[in-house]
């Protein structure tokens, strides 16, 4: 019994010899018809040219004018120049016969001097009446082409005053016509032992690179990739050895923000990149290659890894798998935000509490002027240690206590964080943890900017506007700044690794694509405001927030 491959395989060979038969036959019929065309419109264009050049002939014009005014001396015709020029130009021409007659249609030149004087066999009348003709028709000399033209008279008039008629037999025609059918053939009979052999060759090719697996097989195969590819929560991308996409499941699509795509999916640069690493590295036999990276896609963290697929020594192509790290990420940075607050609320309870002891101590000692002069000292100074400048400018208290951990943070660096002076708002956060996980993100970049600048300025400001519900901030640094490559979207697009790939300190990638998500789950967004602030000298990002603050009560 045969097995499913030698028959896939003989199905395969006989399609392909019957499509490769039936193409030929079918090319071989139109070039034919083509090559039988092509030889009869040559003939007649050949007999009409000889026709034409010799109806303007000085000796067949003067000939066929004297015979329209004197009549036709048949004897005297035969010594003719005209017969002897038609005899002449049939032979040079290697046409079957030349004639010329006069307005009655009476011959003055003829292959056979006997006719001459005598009508023709065929009907002169169109060539007579000033048209040019070519037909195929039977007459003294056989079946024939035949070009009709008329002569008109020498003396300029336009009157007609005989025809030349030059025929070619269609036996010759018919010589022409077999040897362009034979070159055909011939050229047919080659291409189907091309045919043949290639069809061959296909075939054993294709049962190597099927593994002799056959077409229901693979077909159930296909169904089960497709099942699992459709199963699996993390996406697929899958890449030929030269780095090609090849493969991909719908979480991927969706992953990469591309679920509707009626086109190819767009591989991002940075997940590309980590395919051509693990493909190009050079590795022993039995190495696992594999590339483990975040990456920020479409306003997501994914987790991407790429992995290089062995077979038999040889690399077969690469996969990666992507994971969405976002909502882990972004309620790490939300804890952080919060920890960051409660950090700087439980120093200042601590700061007031140990006030509060003093006063209390005032006054259990009866020295109620010094424990009044205390409070008054402490209205007047505030807090302690407060390290921002304009920070009583922010009365919200989750915006205040995260902006001083920040100063407090951003001291220890030995930057200045700063409330610009025309910092106002007028409500409180409904929010806190969005809010401040985007400003305090933005705060982080900018002080890691500073700090990585090494400059005389040391500078980040926060300035903070409400418009009724809606909150608007600009953080600005006295950084380097962000070259032009990094621009405007482009900021916000770039995969990255980690800290440690941050070149110029602002996280571009993950930490801004976490902003700018969060911000867009409000309605709102974050954009970069200017590569080079004119004031300090570095980046200045801007936050629109609607709907995050209310009214105090």
């Amino acid at each position: 019994m045969s097995r499913p491959s030698d028959s896939f395989s003989r199905r395969v060979l006989t399609s392909q010899l019957a499509v490769i038969i039936v193409v030929l036959t079918l090319a071989a019929g139109i070039f034919a018809w083509l090559g039988i065309r092509n030889v009869t419109d040559t003939t007649e264009t050949q007999a009409l040219a000889i026709a034409r050049t010799l109806s303007t002939d000085d000796v067949v014009v003067q000939a066929a004018t004297d015979a329209s005014t004197q009549g036709i001396d048949p004897q005297s015709a035969r010594q003719a120049p005209v017969q002897k020029l038609a005899l002449k130009t049939g032979a040079a021409n290697k046409v079957d016969f030349v004639v010329v007659t006069d307005d009655h249609g009476l011959r003055l030149a003829h292959p056979e001097p006997s006719l001459i004087g005598k009508k023709v066999s065929t009907s002169p009348d169109a060539a007579l009446a000033g048209l040019e003709e070519i037909t195929h028709q039977a007459g003294t000399l056989g079946e024939t082409v035949r070009a009709k033209v008329p002569v008109y008279s020498a003396t300029g008039d336009g009157t007609v005053v005989g025809e030349v008629s030059v025929g070619i037999k269609t036996s010759a025609v018919g010589a022409d016509v077999r040897r362009e059918v034979l070159a055909i053939g011939g050229l047919v009979a080659v291409a189907l032992a091309v045919g043949v052999a290639a069809s061959v060759a296909l075939g054993r090719r294709l049962r190597r690179q099927t593994l002799g697996i056959g077409p229901e097989e693979l077909a159930e195969m296909t169904q089960h990739q497709e099942a699992v590819l459709r199963g699996l929560d993390d996406g697929v991308l899958g890449f030929s050895p030269e780095g090609r996409l090849t493969l991909t499941n719908q979480t991927a699509r969706r992953l990469l923000g591309q679920e509707g795509a009626t086109e190819d999916v767009v591989v991002p640069h940075a997940i590309q990149g980590m395919v051509v690493e693990v493909l190009e590295q050079d590795v022993r036999e039995g190495d696992e290659v594999s590339v483990r990276r975040r990456v920020a896609v479409a306003d997501r963290i994914l987790l991407a890894t790429a992995v290089r697929v062995r077979r038999e020594g040889m690399t077969v192509g690469g996969v990666v798998t992507l994971r969405d790290e976002t909502q882990v990420l972004m309620m790490s940075r939300q804890l952080e935000s919060v920890t960051t607050m409660a950090d700087a609320l439980r120093t200042q309870r601590h700061e007031f509490a140990n006030r509060l002891h003093t006063v209390m101590g005032l006054v259990g000692t009866g020295a109620y002027a010094e424990a009044e002069s205390y409070l008054g000292e402490i209205l007047r100074t505030g807090p302690i240690g407060a390290p921002v400048q304009g920070i009583e400018l922010v009365e919200d208290p989750y915006l205040r206590a995260l902006i001083e951990a920040k100063g407090t943070t951003s001291a220890e660096s030995g930057v200045d964080l700063r409330v610009a002076e025309n910092s106002l708002i007028l409500g409180r956060l409904r929010e806190p943890e969005d809010v401040t996980l985007i400003l305090g993100n933005l705060m982080d970049n900018a002080v890691r900017a500073v700090v990585r600048a090494e400059g005389a300025s040391r500078v980040v400001e926060v300035q903070l506007m409400s418009d009724g519900a809606d909150l608007h901030a600009v953080v600005t640094d006295s950084g380097a700044g962000i070259d032009s490559e990094a621009a405007g979207d482009q900021a916000f697009e770039k995969g990255i690794t980690g800290e440690d790939h941050e070149e110029d300190g602002h996280g571009l990638g993950i930490g801004l694509a976490l902003c700018r998500r969060v911000a867009g789950r409000h309605g709102g967004r974050v954009w970069l405001l200017a590569r080079h602030d004119e004031r300090f000298g570095g980046a200045s990002f801007g936050v629109e927030l609607p709907d995050v603050l209310e009214e105090i009560p």
